[in-house]
């Protein structure tokens, strides 16, 4: 039975081997293929919010989202930008030589010159002019792009000159080694525009030798400012130092091509800008700032100077002198010397009493983190030398009653420093001048010689910087200058 299974087992294969051959080839079944599946795009609900929560009581307010801004980098700080203006045949930049300006003011002339609308007969041809030649100006670099170009009458004769300072080289930082420059006037000539121009030598040749040009030269103003029907040229210079830029002012009258100094004392101040205050008999200049940036500088305070014409010498002179509000005492001392300066007796009465009862007045040295000896000395020279001059004050003003109790005080309370009052007292109470006034005076040879007699004392005045007023012995008494 078994063997008959096999049997049959053998026949089955054999005749699929036969009928495999018969085909001729084996049969490759068909690579089974994955059906397309599309998936649809699936779509969201929109949110419903949630119910804003209250509780008794209590409001809470809907949230809201501040939007963010964009930061902006703020640029970087160019010492007088200079932008360069496109403008079309421009002449080739000149070879400035403040020294020789002959090749400046002819090639600027020349350019004008063949402008029709910038010269002087045409209809607005002087501001036509002006802007032009401040912005050739401005491409040459020979001005920076604040620097104001001014047209004027500044001779009086009914037409208009255009007025321009300029530096060799606006781009650097205003020090020894540029910006030396001129003042270049345009005058109209047959039509045509013709130049002046001056420079530092020009205009005091003994002043300072060894600097012929101005030092950054920049215009401030062209206008009548002393009610004579012409025009003045203010400008001032800038040279900056280590920590500090110092501004000097000139004020000039220009007439038949000649300049002329307005301000023969120059005003010289650091840190300092300039503005201007009309008024009735002309018009003020006032130059403010004072302050060092120097560390050695020390204590400080700002001021403004007011600088008017003067008639009678025929320049611009300083007519008053504002100092910032201080609350140190050094300041209210320094404030009472300049009352009883200019014989306000009252009012450096005042002062100096203020400086021996106000305790809110502020110590330097305390405020610097000074030493407690530097403290000391501070309060004991500034009463010493207030005291002192309380008494002068009362003297000059013929009060001999007050005078005599405030020397008497001086040389209670004052220790070392009480022999200045030592020294007047004996003079001022021995003298038989008819007035207190006159006494004084007498008093104050005796101080003064006291004073040089130990310098050392009135040292202790000039500890506070060199932005402040330098005491010499003879300086007890201002009477005698």
């Amino acid at each position: 039975m078994v063997r008959r299974h096999k049997l049959n087992l053998k026949l089955v294969t054999l005749i699929l081997t036969l009928l495999l051959v018969a085909c001729g080839e084996e049969n490759t079944p068909t690579p089974y293929a994955l059906p397309t599946v599309v998936f649809p795009t699936p779509t969201l609900a929109p949110l419903t919010p949630l119910p804003v929560q209250s509780l008794p009581g209590v409001t809470f307010a809907a949230p809201t989202t501040a939007p963010i801004t964009t930061r902006t980098v703020p640029p970087t700080p160019t010492y007088r930008p200079s932008p360069t203006p496109q403008l079309p045949n421009l002449p080739a930049i000149p070879t400035f030589s403040p020294a020789k300006p002959e090749g400046l003011v002819k090639t600027v002339t020349t350019w004008l010159n063949q402008q029709k609308d910038a010269l002087p007969a045409a209809e607005n041809g002087p501001e036509n002019a002006r802007v032009r030649l401040r912005d050739l100006l401005v491409n040459w670099k020979f001005i920076g792009a604040e620097v104001p170009l001014f047209t004027g009458d500044l001779d009086g004769d009914g037409k208009l000159e255009i007025v321009a300072t300029v530096a060799d080289d606006w781009t650097r930082f205003p020090s020894s080694i540029s910006g030396y420059g001129l003042v270049l006037v345009l005058k109209s000539n047959n039509n045509g525009w013709a130049g002046s121009t001056l420079k530092q030598a020009d205009l005091k040749p003994q002043k300072n030798p060894n600097r012929d040009e101005f030092v950054y030269p920049k215009l401030e103003k062209v206008d009548d400012l002393n009610s004579d029907k012409k025009a003045e040229i203010v400008f001032s210079e800038l040279y900056c130092g280590a920590s500090t830029c110092t501004t000097t002012l000139h004020v000039l009258d220009w007439a038949s091509s000649k300049f002329t100094d307005l301000t023969p004392e120059v005003p010289v101040m650091p840190s300092a800008k300039v503005s201007f205050e009309p008024g009735d008999i002309g018009t003020t200049i006032l130059f403010s700032g004072g302050g060092f940036g120097s560390v050695g500088a020390g204590l400080q305070r700002g001021r403004t100077e007011y600088w008017r014409w003067d008639a009678a010498s025929k320049t611009f002179k300083l007519v008053e002198t504002k100092y910032e509000v201080s609350y140190y005492l050094f300041h209210r001392v320094i404030d009472g010397n300049l009352a009883l300066d200019k014989a306000n007796y009252p009012t450096a009465i005042t002062l100096y009493s203020g400086a021996l009862t106000d305790s809110t007045l502020k110590l330097w040295f305390n405020e610097s983190q000074g030493t407690p000896q530097q403290i000391q000395d501070e309060k004991d020279i500034l009463t010493a030398f207030a005291r002192f001059r309380l008494a002068l004050a009362y003297a000059l003003s013929e009060d001999r009653a007050n005078a005599t109790q405030t020397l008497q005080t001086a040389i209670a309370k004052d220790g070392k420093y009480s022999g200045w009052a030592t020294a007047f007292s004996g003079a001022f109470q021995a003298s038989k001048a008819p007035t207190a006034s006159a006494a004084a005076k007498e008093g104050c040879v005796e101080a003064v010689k006291f004073s040089k007699q130990n310098p050392g004392l009135i040292e202790g005045l000039n500890q506070f910087g060199y932005a402040n007023p330098t005491f010499k012995p003879e300086d007890i008494c201002p009477t005698l200058k």
